[in-house]
C-alpha cells in the first residue's frame, strides 16, 4: 500500500454514504477506511495491516445513557420555544447608548447572543433527551490517543457548539470542521461539492503540523529527519513546485527510511505512514 491511509468515523450511513460520494471521488491517491465505531476502524486497519495518517472523528453520536429515545411532542418544543424573548429585546432602549457607538455595537450583540443562547439550550436539552452528545466523538478521540498518539485527529461536525469546542481543547483535537450544511440532503450534497477541496487543505494541514510536531520530538534525530522537520515547518509550495526542490525531497524520502525506523520513539509502520503521506503531500500534488 503506497496510498496515505485515512479514517472516517461516523455512526449516520447518509454520512458515510456522502464521504464516499464527493470526497473519496475527489482524491484516488487516499486510502480511506470508514466505520461507524472506533472499535471498528481499528480492527479493518489491523487487519489490512495499514497505519493511518488521519482520523476525521464525527463529534455527535450516541452516549449509550438511554435505551428507549423518542423524539418530544411538537406542542411540547413549541411551548418552550414560545418563551424565548423575540428580537425586540434586543434593540429596547438602545437610543441610550448613542453617545458611544462601540458601547451600543457590544450592547446590541449581547442581547442578540441572549436569544441564540436560549436556542443553544433547547437544542443541548433535545440531545441530551435523544442520548445524542459530544462525549461520542470525544470517547473516539480518547481511543485515538492511545493507540496513536503521533496521528492526527479531527472533529468533523454539523451540529457542534462552542461548548463542545472547550472540551475538546481538553483532549489534544488536532482541529474541528464543520460539516457542510442544507436543508435537503441534496443541498447538503451541493455544498460538500463545494467546500471539498477546502476541507481536505485543512485537514491535510493539521496531518502537517502533527508529523512536524513529532519529528521535533524525536530523541535522537537524525540529520534527515531534521531536514524533513524542517520541510514540514515551511508551506509545501516551494517543495511541491519547484523542479529542483522536488527532486531533493523525493531523494530525502528515500533515505529517510532506514535511520527512522532504528528510533525508539517511532515505529516502521509509522515511518511507512509519514513517508506516504509526505509523498502524496508534497511530491504528487
Amino acid at each position: 500500500m503506497d496510498k496515505p491511509v485515512y479514517c472516517f468515523i461516523d455512526d449516520s450511513p447518509f454520512e458515510l454514504k456522502l464521504f464516499k460520494d464527493v470526497i473519496e471521488i475527489r482524491y484516488p491517491d487516499i486510502h480511506f477506511i470508514y466505520a461507524n465505531t472506533y472499535d471498528e476502524c481499528h480492527r479493518q486497519l489491523e487487519e489490512l495491516s495499514l497505519y493511518p495518517s488521519l482520523f476525521i472523528l464525527d463529534l455527535y453520536g450516541r452516549e449509550g445513557l438511554q435505551t428507549d429515545v423518542e423524539i418530544p411532542q411538537k406542542e411540547m418544543l413549541e411551548a418552550r420555544v414560545e418563551n424565548i424573548p423575540g428580537i425586540e429585546i434586543a434593540y429596547d432602549c438602545l437610543d441610550k447608548y448613542e453617545g458611544d457607538k462601540n458601547l451600543q455595537v457590544n450592547e446590541f450583540l449581547k442581547r442578540l447572543f441572549s436569544i441564540l443562547n436560549e436556542w443553544k439550550n433547547i437544542f443541548s436539552d433535545q440531545c441530551a433527551g435523544l442520548d445524542q452528545g459530544s462525549q461520542y466523538g470525544i470517547n473516539n478521540l480518547l481511543l485515538v490517543r492511545k493507540d496513536y498518539p503521533n496521528v492526527a485527529a479531527v472533529m468533523y461536525t454539523r451540529k457542534g457548539l462552542f461548548t463542545d469546542a472547550v472540551k475538546l481543547s481538553r483532549h489534544n483535537c488536532d482541529g474541528i470542521f464543520i460539516k457542510p450544511a442544507g436543508t435537503t440532503e441534496k443541498k447538503i450534497y451541493a455544498e460538500s461539492r463545494i467546500q471539498v477541496n477546502s476541507l481536505m487543505d485543512g485537514w491535510n494541514e493539521c496531518i502537517r503540523n502533527r508529523y512536524c510536531l513529532f519529528l521535533q520530538k524525536l530523541t535522537e534525530p537524525d540529520q534527515s529527519v531534521r531536514e524533513l522537520a524542517e520541510i514540514l515547518s515551511r508551506d509545501k509550495h516551494h517543495s511541491s513546485t519547484d523542479k529542483d526542490a522536488k527532486q531533493r525531497f523525493k531523494t530525502l524520502l528515500n533515505s529517510l527510511q532506514s535511520p527512522l525506523s532504528i528510533d525508539a520513539d517511532i515505529s516502521a509502520s509509522e515511518v511507512d505512514a509519514l513517508i506516504q503521506w509526505t509523498r502524496f503531500y508534497y511530491v504528487q500534488s
